[in-house]
């Protein structure tokens, strides 16, 4: 047996307090790696990939590049390990793989260049995101065994209570994003790894119908050429060619009696809390045929408010003072100080910076 298990337990009293705090976790997969005389240790997804990257121990970093830069995380071996992971939450290399079969394969060829030998993969998530904690071994040495197995599914439960604070954690922030775009008219679509739907608010709901539907999960046009686009936009979000401009570009879906609909995609996040997320990206959706949202009517219209306060948080987008845009409407600023407060609730903005980014964003998306 390699495991020290009064290291590793000391190591995880702070994976509570590491899903709070997310910068703890490098130091804890270090402690890890020493308890357990690791190469090295990282939290990776064996399905696809997410767009913090991985979380891993120093010792790792050469190995991981060479990994996406081989491309192997589109044909990963150890998939091949799911089904034993499903049902015993742990896995052991030598459970999958023979002998002949890690001196030979590319896959362990191009990882022993770095040292890697076998490794121990515990599930820290539900089987169909694949979200793990793996345990790296060197090359030169010998692998895990079936009682240092035992002890990483003890592992296992209290990885896994801190793995469901981060999702829990997660999904609330991505609820508060899709009520955000909710009150600024912008429908929205987000979507996982895979590309899949998660969730929708009311306003890309309106949206759905003959030219936009939600299919099998997914988001899909009428038109397959311009569900292509969507798919490979969704998919780009989760790579480094993601900036690419012509993937940036929106996309356009048509429509039979009005003009088009524009579709924008985009990632979401870029750190540990978003491994543990539902959502990946969100697509965005404007109607061309709405009014600009450029002037006080429009404001009035997009964001419920009255005549007078459309015409304050107008004249407050342009860069006016409360004081000075009082002056400019003729009314008393106290008048404009309740007005103010109104728009406020209304908008669910708590200051006059936030009003003035909403009222930026909605001019941006519908320019």
């Amino acid at each position: 047996m390699l495991v020290n298990t009064a290291k590793l337990d000391s190591a995880l009293d702070r994976a509570i307090e590491a899903s709070a705090d997310h910068s703890l976790w490098p130091a804890i997969l270090e402690q890890v790696a020493e308890a357990t005389e690791a190469f090295g240790v990282n939290i990776l997804s064996m399905r696809g990939i997410f767009p913090g990257g991985l979380v891993m121990t120093d010792s790792l970093q050469p190995a991981i590049e060479g990994y996406f830069d081989g491309g192997w995380h589109t044909k990963e071996w150890r998939v091949r390990g799911l089904p034993l992971l499903k049902r015993q939450g742990t896995v052991l290399e030598q459970h999958y793989t023979t002998r002949d079969e890690f001196k030979d394969e590319e896959y362990y060829r191009a990882q022993s260049k770095y040292g890697l030998g076998r490794t121990c993969v515990i599930g820290i998530s539900n089987p169909s995101d694949a979200i793990c904690f793996a345990l790296h071994r060197r090359i030169d040495e010998d692998p895990f065994d079936i009682d240092d197995e035992q002890i990483f599914r003890a592992v296992r439960d209290r990885l896994m209570v801190s793995a469901s604070i981060m999702r829990n954690a997660a999904s609330h922030r991505i609820e508060g994003m899709r009520e955000a775009f909710e009150v600024a008219k912008i429908g929205a679509v987000f979507f996982d790894r895979f590309g899949k739907v998660t969730t929708l608010n009311d306003a890309a709901s309106a949206f759905l119908g003959r030219e936009l539907q939600v299919s099998g999960g997914e988001l899909r046009s009428r038109v397959h050429a311009e569900t292509v686009q969507i798919k490979k936009r969704m998919a780009a979000v989760l790579t480094s060619i993601w900036l690419n401009p012509e993937l940036a570009k929106p996309i356009l879906v048509q429509r039979i009696d009005a003009r088009p609909i524009l579709l924008r995609i985009q990632r979401l996040g870029g750190n540990l809390p978003d491994v543990f997320s539902h959502s990946a990206g969100v697509c965005l959706i404007e109607d061309l045929d709405q009014p600009k949202v450029s002037d006080a009517a429009n404001l009035a219209h997009v964001l419920g408010l009255t005549k007078a306060e459309a015409a304050l948080a107008a004249t407050l987008a342009n860069g006016v003072s409360l004081r000075g845009a009082a002056e400019k409407r003729a009314i008393g600023y106290e008048t404009a100080r309740t007005q103010l407060r109104s728009i406020f609730s209304k908008t669910s903005t708590r200051n006059q910076q936030d009003l003035v980014a909403l009222i930026a964003r909605l001019r941006t998306m519908t320019s």
